[in-house]
């Protein structure tokens, strides 16, 4: 008799087995290739996934299992949709600011404060997408957010936002066209680098619901130039993506990817193909998780 997590780790095993016969290439060179995109894995364990053995699990397997998608030219989500989701929710760590800096640590402290917002200890993040428009002068134009949340106990009625500005500033970033809630607070710290806004829920979660909202951030006259795109989040998040859209007059001399926590910092140079750039984690957190530009000129 074959129980739910077997029947799906079989699943995820057949669609892989079929995608490799059926583009005729060897485990071997897919391990070679998924280590020259930077995904680097044993061949005993794309052995173990192929014959069902064993499956994904973790940030890094799943980012595997998103290379060999795209190795083998197959649509995001092929195969990680037949991945066992968990039966629990599980732990969550609480939550942790990602910032290094000392200023920046106090003053998320005093923004949250002042904005009255509740603790967020019992919140899951399970996936935030930013989208980024860059306008012609090559600074952010907007960013539209979505976002899905989870309760893990009691009830969540609102979410607090913090924004970091590039520089000091007397103009707050502008937060339109929410769905899912509505901006209820917004504060802007006296040191004018951060501010925050809390967004009420249109419907409270409770324990194991989620919610879903999407809102856009603008960037009125006099804020400060942005020529980069991030994600900060103070619990691990099991997805996150940044998708950067460049005008077509202003394509960056340079753009580099990078991710920072408590532990390490790492970045890398990408380039900027049909004018746009992303980049993706599962399992991140806490941390902070960007795109930055700049033009030689």
């Amino acid at each position: 008799m074959t129980d739910q997590f077997g029947a799906q780790t079989g699943a995820f095993a057949a669609a892989l087995r079929a995608a490799i016969s059926e583009r005729g290439i060897t485990l071997s060179r897919l391990q070679q290739g998924l280590a020259h995109d930077g995904n680097a894995v044993s061949m005993a364990t794309l052995s173990y996934w192929r014959s069902g053995d064993r499956q994904p699990e973790g940030a890094q397997s799943l980012s595997v299992v998103e290379g060999i998608e795209d190795r083998l030219g197959l649509a995001r989500g092929h195969l990680s949709s037949l991945l066992r989701p968990s039966s629990r929710l599980g732990p969550v760590a609480p939550p942790r600011l990602p910032f290094d800096e000392e200023r920046e640590n106090r003053e998320t402290d005093e923004t949250l404060s002042a904005l009255r917002s509740v603790s967020q200890d019992a919140l899951r993040d399970l996936s935030t997408h930013l989208t980024v428009r860059v306008g012609a002068g090559g600074a952010v134009e907007s960013i539209v957010m979505r976002s899905l949340v989870q309760a893990t106990s009691g009830v969540i009625t609102e979410l607090p936002l913090i924004d970091v500005a590039p520089e000091e500033t007397e103009v707050m970033s502008v937060i339109s066209d929410v769905v899912g809630g509505r901006v209820d607070r917004e504060y802007l710290h006296p040191g004018r680098l951060l501010s925050g806004v809390v967004i009420a829920l249109d419907e409270p979660i409770t324990t194991g619901g989620t919610t879903l909202f999407e809102f856009t951030e603008s960037f009125p006259p006099g804020y400060p130039p942005r020529q980069s795109a991030w994600h900060a989040t103070s619990r691990s998040a099991r997805e996150t993506l940044i998708w950067v859209h460049f005008h077509p007059d202003a394509l960056p001399s340079w753009c580099e990817e990078y991710l920072e926590t408590e532990d390490e910092y790492v970045s890398s140079m990408r380039s900027v193909r049909s004018g746009s750039v992303h980049v993706a984690r599962h399992g991140f957190g806490p941390g902070v998780l960007g795109i930055r530009w700049g033009y030689d000129e």
